[in-house]
């Protein structure tokens, strides 16, 4: 399906009227560090912290594992913070990572494919991203980024999100720590599977109490002002954002700088493909339920070879004009091109036209 950008039902934006590319994509330049997804929050010690999905390097074979990016985009070095060995289980046949954030000083990771896989609800060939569980950092003052996980993987009889509504939840990052976070909530959106899927729904609950399934809270209904309605009933919560299989894992950032929030996602040509291209969609709204405006559609986006996907906005790398910034990204499982530095994280920079 072509998409003609003309016929994105979301309004073009008046305040962020496009972006400007400023460089070429750079891939990680070590030929084996490998892994995809990288859902990322930029902790207290200056790092940035990750989850690579089906990292396969170093002394992992797991499904995903914890990762360190130290230093500036061009120059950062990635490190091992935990293996994860027991979140076992390559592509869709085990858990895969969706959303990383550190609060006060503790990371909290969202987990998807819980359970055993399921058939997506927009296309077979798709790959499922449902039963979403959280985990969280136990630490110390010393050695808290390397720390053991809790709950561990063989104690989580029931997932806290089961099904698809809520499959994928991907943290709504405000800083440093989340130093600028807008209240006592942590936000996460979520899509309802890994690739083209169509909705996007906003949960919250207190950021006390981000473990606890009872306290999450999603948008239900909005009021005549436009604000959101929140309910703890998920199977009423309905879309902040539709795009039929246009959706790909989502990420949606708060840029301080110039009071927006930033919703990147993606879609692939054709279901769990790697070698037929993707679409870029960058989107931006005044609070975290919308309304939304289209700031960036790119068709092809890198290239049919390169197959991008998963776009992240790293907000410790965003430059001192608040409107230059790094995208990071994943590119192509393919196995016939991998030695082309492609499945591993990618940057390239831009910024916003304001």
């Amino acid at each position: 399906m072509k998409i003609n950008p003309n016929e994105i039902r979301y309004p073009r934006s008046e305040y962020i009227k496009g972006i400007e590319w400023l460089s070429d994509r750079i891939p990680y330049p070590k030929a084996d560090v490998l892994g995809d997804t990288f859902p990322m929050t930029w902790g207290p010690d200056d790092k940035i912290y990750t989850s690579a999905g089906d990292p396969n390097w170093g002394l992992s074979e797991s499904g995903l594992d914890v990762e360190i990016f130290e230093g500036g985009p061009e120059d950062y070095e990635i490190t091992k913070g935990h293996d994860m060995h027991d979140y076992e289980g390559h592509s869709g046949n085990g858990a895969k990572p969706t959303g990383m954030i550190c609060i006060d000083g503790t990371l909290y990771l969202a987990v998807q494919n819980m359970k055993r896989a399921q058939v997506p609800p927009f296309g077979v060939a798709s790959q499922h991203g449902s039963d979403a569980h959280i985990i969280a950092s136990v630490h110390n003052s010393d050695a808290w980024r390397t720390s053991i996980w809790t709950p561990a993987r063989h104690n989580i009889d029931e997932v806290m999100f089961p099904g698809y509504n809520f499959g994928g939840p991907a943290f709504v990052n405000f800083g440093k720590d989340n130093e600028n976070a807008r209240d006592n909530y942590v936000y996460a959106i979520s899509g309802e599977q890994w690739d083209n899927g169509s909705n996007i729904r906003l949960g919250r609950a207190p950021k006390d109490k981000i473990m606890a399934r009872e306290e999450w809270e999603w948008v239900c209904a909005y009021s005549h002002s436009g604000d959101a309605v929140w309910s703890r009933n998920l199977d009423i919560a309905i879309p902040i954002l539709s795009m039929h299989k246009c959706i790909g894992l989502p990420e949606m950032v708060y840029l301080k700088s110039i009071n927006r929030y930033i919703l990147m996602t993606w879609r692939l040509h054709k279901d769990f493909s790697y070698d037929n291209g993707t679409d870029l969609f960058i989107f931006e709204s005044p609070e975290p339920w919308g309304p939304f405006s289209l700031v960036h559609f790119e068709e092809y986006w890198e290239g049919k070879e390169f197959n991008p996907y998963c776009p992240r906005l790293p907000l410790k790398w965003v430059e001192s004009d608040g409107v230059t910034c790094w995208m990071q990204f994943s590119g192509t499982w393919s196995p016939e091109v991998k030695e082309k530095l492609y499945y591993r994280s990618n940057v390239r920079k831009f910024r916003f036209i304001i």
